[in-house]
């Protein structure tokens, strides 16, 4: 018996640790069918991998953070609205 799994949606839901996981498994594939040299992006997946729970480099989970808050709807509306602010105040 084989499994089939579900095509993901543009509207599907994962969380943080699997969005992580996600971009890390999409860069090494890119990376391999380029037929690209590891080192190039080593320090990048290799400070994406996981040791004991955690990132093996910090610095690396606080961008991925960073990022997850900037492309969140809340703060895209802020951004937004940011920005309408800023061109209205150079018109007037």
């Amino acid at each position: 018996m084989s499994e089939t799994t579900a095509e993901p949606k543009p509207t599907d839901i994962i969380t943080v640790l699997q969005a992580f996981d996600a971009m890390r498994l999409f860069l090494e594939t890119v990376w391999e069918r380029q037929g690209k040299a590891p080192e190039d992006i080593a320090f990048v997946l290799g400070g994406s991998r996981w040791a004991d729970g955690s990132p093996v480099d910090p610095t690396i989970w606080q961008d991925r953070l960073m990022a997850v808050r900037i492309c969140s709807p809340a703060e895209r509306k802020m951004i937004n609205q940011s920005a309408s602010s800023n061109a209205s105040s150079a018109r007037g």
